[in-house]
């Protein structure tokens, strides 16, 4: 479990997995590769907001976004990855599972931090390090014509100021959300002004087919 062992005996998360299963996905030929994923609302939204958490994080460390999310009519979607040693192998491993969901299109909420080391197998920390550590990336100027938004807080954590500054570059037109504070972890700590900030980006396509939730512009 990815949350502390405070956060997994909330109320809150206890909710969460009373209410959204637990699924496992195979997408591979050979039936390893398994993807840990939480899906809320309704199957009709076909373009959910996917949530892929750290590096030594979990698919429920999200769980106050799929809560709180899921409770104003978006369907989101965490998906934890097995074992991948590569980039192109997580990509193509994304691609198959969205494929097996009948998703051709979806927006994704990811975080640069994870928690709990413990949570994981060592094969499945192993693995993730490797690909933060690779010298492989996507490439911004693929992504410049998309809607981003980058969510950053103004005090201390982890990542030094010049990465910041870096994924600033790397995105020139993205729109910024910062929050007063949040550490390493905002989507725990400050779920509530995160939550806010992914509706006012998912807002731009309702009534589109890329809307993440049932509602539809007047």
């Amino acid at each position: 479990m990815s949350c502390s062992s405070e956060l997994s005996r909330s109320q809150e998360y206890l909710s969460f997995r009373s209410s959204v299963p637990l699924r496992k996905i195979v997408v591979d030929a050979d039936g390893t590769k398994g993807w840990k994923v939480y899906d809320s609302s309704p199957k009709t939204i076909k373009c959910p907001l996917v949530c892929l958490p750290p590096v030594s994080g979990t698919a429920d460390v999200f769980f106050k976004q799929v809560l709180g999310l899921a409770a104003k009519g978006y369907r989101i979607i965490s998906a934890e990855s097995p074992v991948y040693w590569n980039v192109k192998e997580w990509c193509d491993g994304f691609r198959k599972l969205l494929d097996y969901m009948e998703l051709d299109k979806v927006h994704i909420f990811g975080a640069s931090l994870g928690q709990n080391l413990e949570s994981l197998t060592q094969p499945e920390l192993a693995s993730r390090l490797t690909m933060n550590c690779v010298n492989c990336y996507v490439q911004p100027q693929k992504m410049c014509h998309l809607p981003i938004t980058i969510i950053d807080v103004f005090d201390e954590y982890a990542l030094s100021n010049s990465v910041r500054e870096e994924v600033y570059k790397c995105y020139p037109n993205a729109k910024l959300a910062h929050l007063k504070s949040g550490g390493n972890f905002p989507y725990l700590s400050r779920a509530a002004e995160v939550n806010l900030h992914l509706q006012i980006h998912l807002r731009q396509f309702e009534g589109t087919e890329y809307a993440a939730s049932e509602r539809r512009k007047s």
